[in-house]
């Protein structure tokens, strides 16, 4: 049996550099000078005065969540095909979720199924993407 690579790491320029660097300094948490520069590289390609990183995709949802105020009762439309977290951000805050079905080519959300399942207590969809050669699927 092997292995299926579902995470592939690569690097494209001086990662490792940077990481080497950041060590040495001490710079290993939250407003460094590397997350600094990032926040500026970021404001500017995306022009807007104020970018805010977080640790994960996981985190991010759950701010996400917060600031959508997500309340018990709320639904929230998934693809089946996810991390649990994608939707543990949600449930956690009482909402239900909503599966729907993926698209066999992308594994991605079918999008021809989206509004059958919109209700009025749908407060947010979450659409997923995936590359399936990045998972080493091939379809």
């Amino acid at each position: 049996m092997s292995n299926i690579p579902f995470n592939r790491r690569v690097a494209v320029g001086k990662e490792f550099q940077y990481i080497q660097k950041t060590i040495k300094n001490m710079d290993l948490s939250g407003d460094g000078v590397i997350t600094k520069k990032c926040h500026g590289l970021l404001s500017e390609i995306l022009g807007v005065l104020k970018v805010m990183l977080t640790t994960s995709c996981t985190h991010a949802l759950e701010m996400a969540a917060l600031l959508l105020d997500i309340q018990p009762g709320d639904e929230v439309i998934v693809p089946s095909f996810t991390f649990v977290s994608t939707i543990n951000a949600f449930v956690l805050r009482g909402a239900h979720p909503v599966f729907i079905d993926i698209r066999p080519d992308t594994l991605n959300l079918d999008e021809s199924k989206l509004e059958k399942v919109i209700t009025p207590k749908t407060k947010v969809i979450v659409p997923v993407h995936y590359e399936c050669q990045n998972l080493g699927i091939v379809v």
